[in-house]
């Protein structure tokens, strides 16, 4: 039962370590990635998305995260793949993952139109044809209600609540563990010592019953010496009397 504890603990443990290693990628890639100029935040060449609205609902939902690959040279795009491209609104860049519905040549360059699944909302394509260069990943699968989460831990406030104090909280514990763990052992070796200062005591105790007890006897067999030589004297003398008796009876018999 106590391994079993114990394993729980550990693997625990690195449950929550790999929760906050994960955690802490995500917001450190995000942070790091160049918005201004359209670039998006990547892990090992894979870009994550959060869907901002149910613009492709039926294939994932506002809240999900969307993970695609980045585009590379060997990046081939073709009609019903779902990209993320990139789009300038005023002077903000964002991101965009709807399904490729049209692929045309113009002039040697393949040009992209894009639209949305949730045909209610977007009744029509997207304004625009795409190029490669617009392109920035490739959908390749989502997790759904994760891209919210995401969202929130890129605020100040989610990164304190989700990743700062979850992980000082996992530190306390931590040292509070090494300082139980501590604490039991100097116990332990504590308990171990009594009981080997107990046991050469009780030693010695015994050692000393015993002394005393063959001490006692010794002075009381000395003090009983003269009492017994008495009754050994009085014992022999009237055994001698008796004989004398015995022989002045034979003797009054024989006249």
């Amino acid at each position: 039962m106590k391994t079993l504890k114990k394993i729980g603990g550990i693997a625990l443990d690195i449950l929550i370590v790999l929760i906050f290693l994960i955690s802490v990628v995500l917001v450190v890639a995000n942070i790091t990635a160049d918005k201004e100029n359209g670039e998006q935040p990547n892990v090992f060449g894979y870009v994550i998305n959060s869907v901002q609205s149910d613009s492709m609902s039926g294939t994932f939902e506002k809240g999900a995260l969307v993970v695609g690959k980045l585009v590379d040279e060997n990046t081939v795009v073709t009609k019903d793949t779902i990209i993320t491209f990139t789009q300038r609104v005023g002077s903000e860049y964002i991101q965009n993952t709807h399904r490729v519905v049209n692929v045309q040549n113009a002039g040697g360059i393949e040009i992209y139109q894009t639209q949305g699944d949730n045909r209610e909302r977007c009744p029509s394509p997207d304004d625009g044809w795409k190029t490669i260069n617009d392109v920035n990943s490739v959908y390749q699968f989502h997790i759904p209600l994760v891209g919210g989460f995401i969202d929130f831990l890129k605020q100040p406030l989610g990164f304190i609540l989700c990743l700062v104090l979850p992980m000082l909280a996992f530190i306390a514990w931590q040292v509070y563990k090494l300082i139980s763990i501590y604490l039991q052992s100097k116990k332990e070796q504590m308990l171990e010592e009594a009981k080997d200062n107990v046991s050469d005591e009780a030693k010695d105790a015994i050692i000393r019953e015993y002394l005393a007890k063959m001490q006692a006897q010794s002075e009381a067999a000395e003090d009983n010496a003269p009492a017994k030589e008495a009754a050994e004297t009085e014992e022999a003398k009237e055994t001698v009397e008796a004989e004398e008796a015995k022989e002045e009876n034979n003797a009054d018999k024989g006249e």
